[in-house]
């Protein structure tokens, strides 16, 4: 009896094993396929260091690949490097600008060295538990613990129904961390944009069926809550499967954030402080056509981005820049079908921009453009 059950515990202690084995494998399989993924994309980084007692830093980190320019946002702050050179002060990618100091420097340095050192690193993953996000599959490893306390949680997500061998890309690491000599709950989000050559539609040759051209979302209306911004001047109809992000006072351009259910869409509302008159709106929407256009021009050609509308259109009696854009597959008919369906809506108002946008990220279902588009068609700005 004794042998037994010495017997099926051995069995039992392998099996453990093993299994443990096998999680540790995909999990470092995982995390280095996304290392070179990130490596060949343009990465975004969106991370929240909480110190406690109300002290939270947020930062948003994106760079382009192969050694190309990088870029820090810290609420009304924005900073690049670009080919070598140290950081800057700058809006437009580290082209121009004023040198920062020494100090700022090094918390730059700090920032993205936090947001590498986890992405380069190969610790040891255990298995934690699989969550269903929206259509995707969500996959969480746990490192083990440090003197900063429980382990960091690594998410890796996946498509559902997805056929391909590749593994789960990372997607978020959170938990405490060390540093210097503080512990802080950290929480880095990545994500990337699509590689895409901006190229624009004309009207005798686009292949994609335009917004003004679908009947999808003729004689329908967005259906959910009023947000009502500025005042009770600003309305947009916002659904149900969106949740308005908390208000950060450190963005305080930010009027308001939403995030879709399982991250697969957001929009905000910005409000400029530099000042923007109706005269200027063309030569704004001039300017941001061209600095995307420039943003983009590294990117390979195979998934051209197609702008579906860049025009300057009157919504009761004001006049809004309506820009939108779609990445697409060479003979594709059909925008409703393609990733990071993106659209704004922008005007000045008081003497300032107003810039709502919305877009689908990675998700490719026809039904959350049509989402998109009702929620822009309900935007009502009182005069």
């Amino acid at each position: 009896m004794k042998r037994r059950l010495l017997g099926t515990a051995l069995a039992g202690f392998f099996t453990l094993t093993c299994v443990h084995a096998q999680d540790a494998k995909r999990a470092a399989e995982s995390l280095k396929y996304s290392r070179e993924a990130y490596a060949k994309v343009h990465l975004v980084a969106i991370t929240t260091l909480d110190f406690g007692k109300r002290n939270v830093t947020r930062f948003k980190y994106d760079r382009y690949p192969k050694g190309g320019p990088e870029r820090v946002q810290a609420g009304d702050e924005e900073f690049a490097r670009n080919k070598g050179r140290g950081w800057l002060v700058s809006d437009d990618w580290g082209e121009t600008g004023k040198p920062v100091d020494a100090q700022t420097a090094q918390r730059l340095n700090n920032w993205v060295g936090l947001i590498d050192g986890k992405l380069n690193a190969k610790p040891a993953l255990e298995f934690v538990t699989t969550k269903s996000e929206g259509e995707r599959e969500q996959f969480i490893y746990q490192e083990a613990k440090s003197r900063a306390g429980d382990g960091a949680r690594f998410t890796f997500g996946k498509y559902k129904g997805e056929k391909s061998e590749t593994p789960p890309l990372l997607s978020e690491i959170s938990g405490p961390m060390q540093l210097g000599a503080r512990v802080a709950t950290v929480t880095v989000r990545f994500s990337y944009l699509v590689a895409v050559n901006l190229v624009e539609a004309k009207d005798e040759s686009a292949p994609a069926k335009t917004p003004a051209a679908s009947a999808d979302t003729a004689g329908k209306s967005a259906t959910g809550p009023t947000v009502r911004l500025l005042d009770g001047k600003l309305t947009l109809v916002v659904p149900p499967d969106f949740s308005r992000d908390p208000d950060d006072p450190k963005t305080p351009k930010t009027l308001a954030r939403f995030t879709r259910a399982g991250g697969s869409a957001w929009g905000q509302v910005l409000r400029g402080t530099h000042g923007l008159t109706p005269e200027q709106l063309p030569d704004y929407l001039k300017k941001r056509v061209t600095e995307y256009s420039k943003g983009f021009n590294w990117l390979p050609k195979d998934t051209p981005l197609t702008w579906l509308r860049k025009d300057i259109v009157t919504i009761g009696s004001r006049s809004w820049a309506d820009w939108r854009y779609v990445p697409m597959k060479k003979g594709s008919k059909d925008y409703r079908n393609s990733p990071v369906y993106t659209r704004f809506l922008t005007t000045s108002y008081k003497g300032q921009l107003l810039e709502i946008t919305f877009t689908t990220n990675l998700d490719t279902a026809p039904e959350l453009k049509q989402e998109i588009d009702r929620i822009m068609d309900s935007v009502h700005l009182e005069e």
